[in-house]
């Protein structure tokens, strides 16, 4: 009961400091932010408590232990066994397999199923949080290329996109952690716990910004990374 009670104040803390420094507290619109309450606790019990969101992480644990796997491999044949040895952990065991993560997504992002699967993904996301499809685009492909590159991809039209839109972009870059290193995290964290945090996260980041920057969803086409 007591946990209960200190998330509730938490979550009355929180959203009476982001309704503090709204934008525009008129534009709020409770529909989207209650939307996304739900949806984000849904996901919560879906992948941390349900048997087949249970299945599901550990599949997604598993395809990136394999990858883990490979990248391992790779280190050991370049670096004569040093992992083994214990030598460069930080190095060999985290930056290596970011490396080779990394490559692999610029793989999948040149075959242009990445950029199908962001605008899949981000037309959903669009729907439940209320925002243009730009910033839910941009928060999925965040999510995969990593803030850095992201803002790349983008580059054709930072120049004509609204400062309180770039914002919301930026807030999303911000909060999110490109798959190049949750592979390197599931090596030192549960499995579960860090797939929902990817998730959760984001859907947390969009609650806040409907607080401190709401905007009317934009009625016409969505900008797209050229």
């Amino acid at each position: 009961m007591a946990a209960i009670l200190h998330f509730l104040l938490a979550l009355g803390v929180i959203f009476a400091l982001a309704l503090l420094v709204s934008h525009d507290r008129k534009q709020i619109r409770l529909r989207c932010i209650v939307q996304l309450i739900v949806a984000e606790a849904a996901l919560g019990w879906f992948f941390l408590h349900s048997a087949s969101g249970l299945a599901l992480v550990e599949s997604v644990a598993g395809f990136f232990e394999t990858l883990l796997g490979f990248a391992v491999q790779g280190t050991e044949f370049v670096f004569g066994g040093m992992s083994k040895q214990g030598l460069a952990f930080i190095f060999l065991g985290v930056l290596c397999p970011i490396v080779f993560i990394s490559a692999l997504i610029g793989i999948l992002q040149h075959w242009r199923i990445l950029p199908l699967l962001i605008r899949l993904v981000g037309t959903l996301l669009s729907k439940i949080n209320g925002m243009g499809k730009l910033e839910s685009f941009y928060a999925v492909s965040t999510l995969i290329l990593g803030q850095s590159e992201n803002f790349i991809a983008y580059k054709g039209i930072l120049g004509d996109i609204p400062p309180r839109r770039l914002y919301t972009m930026a807030a999303t870059a911000m909060s999110t952690v490109s798959l190049s290193i949750v592979g390197a995290y599931m090596s030192m964290i549960e499995a579960k716990y860090m797939v929902a945090a990817l998730l959760l996260n984001m859907f947390s980041t969009f609650i806040i910004l409907s607080i401190i920057n709401p905007m009317k969803k934009p009625g016409s086409a969505a900008h797209r990374p050229g």
